[in-house]
This record gives C-alpha cells, structure tokens and sequence, in this order.
C-alpha cells in the first residue's frame, strides 16, 4: 500500500493533541501524588515522632502546593480549610466561577467527598500510633492570628500579605514534639520547618 503522508501528518497532530490534554492532569496530580508517597514510604512499624511528623507535614506541604496550582491553573481562586476540632483540613474552590466548583478528578479524593471538596483526615495517613494531630493554623500578623482557612490568588500568592503557618502534633506529655508548615504569601509556596518541642508562646496562646 503506497505511503500518504497525510495519514502521518493525522498521525503526529493527534499524538501532540494527546500531549496537551494530559498535560494539565499531570501538573495538578503529581504534587499530591509525592506528598502522599511521602507518607506511605515510612516504615509501617517505626516508633519515632519526628519521622511521623515530618511524613506527615509533607503531606500537608503537597496539599497546599496542589491547591496553589489548581488557582493558577484555572485563574480562579482556591482555600484550604482547617478544622483542627475534626482533625482534618479540606480543599474547595472559592472563586467567583461557579463552573470551577466541581474538583478535578483526584485519586485523594474521599468517596465521602462532595463533587466541591476534597478532604483530608491526619488520622487516615497510613502512620502508626500515636497518631499526627492538626493544632491549627495562624496568620503571623502581630503576635498570631487564628486562620481559618488559606486562600490561594491566580498569581500563586495568598490572599494575605502574612505568612500563613500550620502546627502539626504528636505524642503526648514530655514526648510531645511539634512542627510547621511555612506558607509565604508573595509566592504561595510552602516550606517545612524543624521539629520543636514546644509550640511558640504566640501560638500556644490562641484558641484554634
């Protein structure tokens, strides 16, 4: 059969065709899917907090990053919710396009989830007991705020001027260590502090 280069030419647009529409679904996946592997990598039966506490600030850090970049990706904007009472924090999209609240499809997602969230539980992360606690976030106005929530800008900043900061949890009495997740509001971008022993007295003080 003679060769026809329109079938190639067919051929190549639609493999670039391909390229491009799987190009959104990998950008937006792939930081939550290393933040989950984060966690499930650590050893099943490993006794050290900060371990746990790092695999599970990790997570968080993902969570964050992948809500900043559904904001940047559709130009909208996009809040993580902090519930520390419930141990959870969820993703929702918090633009004025109501056609972007429906989530993108996501392997994280909870079957429990509504088509508008995307929840995430510290007591499902596949970690042994004693188990990573949500102590909440603060905004670093004055001497710390109570945040609600942390709201992304289709510039990848945030919708506060202050750095945003999520203390995480584990262990109980003498034991009990703590670390941060670090959100800079120009960039968005969100960074893991060390592991601490005791909370700030700033942050210690505020009712979450």
């Amino acid at each position: 059969m003679p060769f026809d280069p329109r079938d190639a030419s067919t051929s190549i647009a639609l493999d670039r065709s391909a390229r491009r529409g799987l190009t959104l679904i990998e950008l937006l996946l792939t930081i939550a899917v290393l933040g989950i592997l984060a966690a499930a990598l650590i050893p099943q039966l490993t006794s050290d907090l900060p371990e746990r506490l790092d695999a599970a600030a990790q997570v968080v850090a993902a969570d964050l990053d992948y809500t900043r970049a559904l904001a940047v990706a559709h130009n909208s904007t996009y809040q993580v919710v902090f519930q520390p009472a419930q141990n959870r924090y969820f993703l929702r999209h918090s633009g004025a396009n109501s056609l972007l609240n429906a989530l993108p499809r996501s392997p994280f997602r909870q079957n429990s989830d509504a088509p508008d969230q995307q929840t995430t539980r510290l007591a499902d992360l596949p970690l042994p007991e004693p188990g990573v606690r949500l102590v909440g976030a603060v905004v670093m106005q004055g001497g710390g705020q109570a945040a609600g929530n942390v709201e992304f800008t289709p510039l990848g900043g945030t919708t506060t001027k202050y750095e945003t900061v999520v203390w995480l949890a584990c262990g109980q009495g003498g034991s009990q260590r703590y670390i941060s997740v670090h959100i800079n509001p120009i960039t968005g971008l969100s960074e893991i502090g060390p592991l601490q022993g005791a909370l700030p007295p700033a942050v210690a003080a505020i009712q979450f």
